[in-house]
C-alpha cells in the first residue's frame, strides 16, 4: 500500500483490509500528517512493515512501487495485492473476506484478478459530523475494470513491473485472468478543501517529470480550484446502500469529466482509447499465454 497525507482514512482502510485477512507493508513517500504514526500502530497487527522514503521533492511511482515489491517478496507470498491508502477492496462473493476469494480463485487454475472501480464522490448530501468515510461518501460512478491489482506470485510468473492498471509480466508466461471482477471503492476527494490540498499541492507539484513525459499522472491537468470539481451533484452518482448491488454504467467519468461540455466527447473518446489499448495488450498477453500451452 503506498500512501501520502491519507491521515483522515487510511487507518479505515487498515481497518477494513484486517478483516479482510490480508497483510500489509505500507510505503510512505514522507507524509507531513500523521499518516506514519497511524500506520506504525498496526505494525504486528495487521501491517508487516512500515517503509518510510525522505522527503523529496518529486514522487516516483515506479520506484515506490519497486520497492514495494521487492519488500514483499522477502515474505513468499502466494498472492500480492495492491491498495491505494484512499481504497477498500471487496470480494464479489458476499460473505467472503478478499481473503478467501483469492484462494478460491487460485483454486479455480486463476492467476490474475481484475477489479471493477467504482469512485465514491462528495455530495450536498453527505453528513459533515460522520468519521466514517464510507459512511459519509455513499455516492458513486462506475469508472473502469482496467485494474488489474491482484497477481499469484510463482517462479513461473515473476512481476517484473507494474505501471498504470496492468501488471507487466515475464514474456510467455501464463496468465489466467478470473472473469469474477472484484470491488474497488475508491475514495480520491473526501471534500472540497481535501482535494484542493491534493491536487494543488500534493500531487501535481510532485510528480514525476519522467514519468509525466511518459503519459503517466495527467488527470487533475485541467483541473480548477472551482467547487464543482470536488463536490459533485447527487443526481449524477448512483447512491450505494452496502447492499452489495452495485451499477455498472458510467454516469460520471471521473477527473476527466470536469464540467467541461465543450470537449466532453473528445475526452470520452480518449478514455475509450485508452481501454481499447489496455483490453489490447491483455488479448496479447492471454494469446500468447495460450500459445506457450499449446
Amino acid at each position: 500500500m503506498p500512501v501520502y497525507n491519507e491521515a483522515d482514512i487510511v487507518g479505515q482502510v487498515i481497518e477494513h483490509l484486517r478483516k479482510q485477512k490480508i497483510d500489509m507493508i505500507i510505503a510512505d513517500d514522507a507524509s507531513s500528517d500523521a499518516t506514519v504514526k497511524i500506520c506504525e500502530r498496526y505494525i504486528q497487527r495487521g501491517v508487516l512493515e512500515v517503509l518510510k522514503e525522505r522527503p523529496h521533492e518529486r514522487w516516483d511511482m515506479r520506484r515506490q512501487k519497486a520497492r514495494l515489491h521487492e519488500t514483499a517478496r522477502k515474505y513468499e507470498p502466494d498472492w500480492e495485492l495492491v491498495c491505494g491508502g484512499d481504497d477498500f477492496l471487496e470480494s464479489p462473493y458476499r460473505g467472503l473476506t478478499v481473503n478467501d476469494a483469492i484462494k478460491m480463485e487460485q483454486d479455480k487454475g486463476y492467476n490474475l484478478i481484475q477489479f471493477n472501480c467504482f469512485e465514491f464522490w462528495p455530495t450536498e448530501k453527505d453528513p459533515q459530523d460522520v468519521m466514517d468515510v464510507r459512511k459519509r461518501i455513499r455516492y458513486y460512478s462506475w469508472n473502469d475494470d482496467m485494474q488489474f491489482r491482484c497477481w499469484h506470485v510463482s517462479s513461473e510468473m515473476p512481476i517484473i513491473r507494474v505501471d498504470g492498471h496492468l501488471p507487466e509480466f515475464k514474456q510467455g508466461s501464463p496468465l489466467r485472468v478470473s472473469p469474477n471482477k472484484f470491488v474497488l471503492r475508491h475514495y480520491r476527494f473526501r471534500s472540497y478543501e481535501h482535494g484542493l490540498r491534493k491536487v494543488f499541492m500534493e500531487r501535481l507539484p510532485r510528480y514525476s517529470p519522467e514519468e509525466r513525459e511518459a503519459g503517466m499522472h495527467h488527470q487533475y491537468d485541467k483541473f480548477e480550484r472551482d467547487r464543482r470539481h470536488f463536490v459533485l451533484d447527487s443526481s449524477r452518482l448512483t447512491r450505494y446502500e452496502e447492499d452489495g448491488n452495485w451499477n455498472l454504467i458510467r454516469t460520471f467519468g471521473g477527473p476527466l469529466d470536469f464540467w467541461q461540455p465543450e470537449s466532453s466527447n473528445q475526452r470520452l473518446i480518449a478514455m475509450q482509447d485508452e481501454i481499447r489499448a489496455l483490453q489490447a495488450k491483455l488479448n496479447k498477453i492471454e494469446t500468447a499465454s495460450g500459445a506457450d500451452q499449446g
